[in-house]
């Protein structure tokens, strides 16, 4: 098309292809752009000058080609900007607000294949406006067409959350996780927490045996955390938990998107749960902590006034004291305490064999899987409906304040059926009767020697967890006046 504008002697070309067009060709597409708009120069005889990019719309900061364009023609390089669409500046309304005061600013036209536009007449300018009012709506449909079709292809169980975790493979055709040969290395990575294996040792472990993670680096702390923490190894897939891409932001809990079973699990829920309480309930230290893990760290509190009650070593006598608390519970030596914990603790195997007996003899119906399937339909009933209120709202069917009474309500439904979930849990029978299995098997371990009292045997972190595995807290009281010191153990 021919302009007639002694104006134009020299002009920009800016191609830029979004990054969500990719997979439709991307060096055809770019090619069949700048042919035309170089053929646009050409018939018109404008000299030019190329820029290309690949990039999303969303913001001029990240267009790197873009801040050069902006740049020179803040300098008065050019007298026009050839672009194939508006929209491909910005569909950005604050960037192409930026865009268009520099334009404006400096006389330089936009050009198209179809339309040149002056930013000094109005009408340009207004219909310039309306065009980017309009882009950015259909942007915005986008956006929101495929952050629907990502939350589609959640619920049906395929993976969208990047690259798969350690010891899965994403199936191309199903898109789901599948088991791969590195399964056993995570195999052998819980099954070493729940037997009581600290983070450090176990990394020693994995570097001994050669064991590397997915990019062949070694492990480190954090890293098995992640790991631990990743409910994908036991089938489950967990998403829109932030809100943005890279924000750090929690979404409140009804939002998430779970969905249990979506891939064969590496790890049971049981095995799961149990190394995820021992590595976030108790008391695993950072190998950069000063701090020392003691058998009873976190599990001491003065009995007056409800602080935990730490110890200190005194090298000059070379013994542990319990620390001397500030509302005058004094201190203490720590050996004989805690022999007199050790003694107590396995004592109290007995009580839990007979609350177990008491259990799997007892003849009362058992209605807890019942009702739990009965809150769970009413609980899915209830997301979906939240979901389908987002979706109304997203489609300007409803407006804020309707949107926001309705969504506050089903809240608030969803909140009262997992607390009724969460309770019923605790009263499950079978749940009570793996729970006194569990500890009757920390007790059993604990009856072996304390590296702390007999200078072998179990490590003091070891002590430590499986004692939090069996003991909600410890009140020490040793007032003025006393002659010796009690002890309180409240047992789970």
């Amino acid at each position: 098309m021919l302009f007639n504008n002694e104006n134009i002697k020299h002009v920009a070309v800016y191609l830029r292809l979004s990054r969500d067009e990719e997979n439709l060709g991307i060096e055809q597409v770019l090619a069949n752009h700048r042919q035309t708009l170089i053929e646009l120069c050409n018939q018109n005889k404008w000299s030019y000058e190329l820029f290309e990019e690949v990039a999303s719309s969303s913001t001029i900061i990240n267009r790197e080609q873009m801040v050069k364009l902006l740049d020179r023609i803040e300098q008065d390089y050019y007298d026009a900007v050839v672009v194939m669409d508006i929209d491909r500046l910005s569909r950005n309304e604050y960037d192409a607000s930026i865009i268009k005061r520099i334009l404006f600013e400096t006389e330089t036209y936009i050009v198209t294949p179809y339309r040149m536009y002056d930013l000094t007449k109005d009408d340009d300018s207004l219909l310039l406006g309306i065009t980017n009012l309009i882009a950015s709506g259909e942007y915005k449909q986008i956006l929101k067409r495929m952050r629907r079709g990502k939350e589609y292809a959640q619920k049906q169980g395929h993976w969208t959350n990047g690259i798969a975790p350690l010891g899965y493979t994403k199936d191309p055709k199903t898109k789901k996780l599948v088991p791969n040969d590195r399964a056993e290395d995570i195999k052998f990575i819980f099954s070493e927490i729940v037997k009581g294996t600290t983070i450090p040792d176990l990394i020693r472990q994995l570097e001994k045996m050669g064991l590397k993670t997915r990019e062949g680096k070694s492990f480190h702390y954090n890293s098995i955390l992640r790991i631990i923490n990743n409910e994908a190894y036991k089938g489950t897939i967990v998403s829109n938990k932030t809100i943005g891409k890279h924000s750090s932001e929690i979404r409140p809990k009804e939002e998430w998107i779970i969905v249990h079973n979506a891939h064969p699990a590496i790890i049971d829920e049981k095995t799961w749960n149990t190394a995820n309480k021992i590595v976030n309930e108790y008391s695993f230290k950072a190998p950069r902590s000063k701090n020392k893990v003691y058998p009873t760290t976190s599990l001491i509190y003065c009995a007056n006034c409800g602080k935990v009650q730490g110890n200190n070593y005194h090298p000059h006598i070379d013994k542990y004291y319990i620390k001397h608390c500030k509302c005058g519970n004094r201190s203490f030596y720590y050996n004989p305490v805690l022999a007199l914990i050790k003694e107590e603790v396995l004592q109290h195997k007995e009580s839990l064999l007979k609350a177990l007996e008491t259990l799997e003899e007892g003849k009362e119906i058992d209605n807890t899987e019942y009702k739990k399937e009965k809150l769970i339909s009413q609980l899915n009933k209830a997301r979906r409906a939240l979901e389908k209120i987002n979706i109304l709202f997203e489609e300007d069917e409803i407006d804020i304040v309707v949107y926001r009474e309705r969504k506050a309500k089903r809240q608030e439904e969803i909140k009262l059926i997992e607390e009724e979930i969460l309770a019923l849990e605790k009263e499950d029978k079978s749940a009570k009767i793996d729970t006194l299995k569990e500890q009757i098997k920390y007790i059993e371990t604990l009856v072996e020697k304390w590296q702390f009292l007999d200078g072998e045997g179990l490590s003091d972190e070891q002590v430590n967890r499986l004692l939090h595995g069996l003991i909600s807290g410890i009140l020490w009281s040793y007032k003025k006046g006393a002659e010796t010191p009690t002890l309180n153990i409240i047992f789970k």
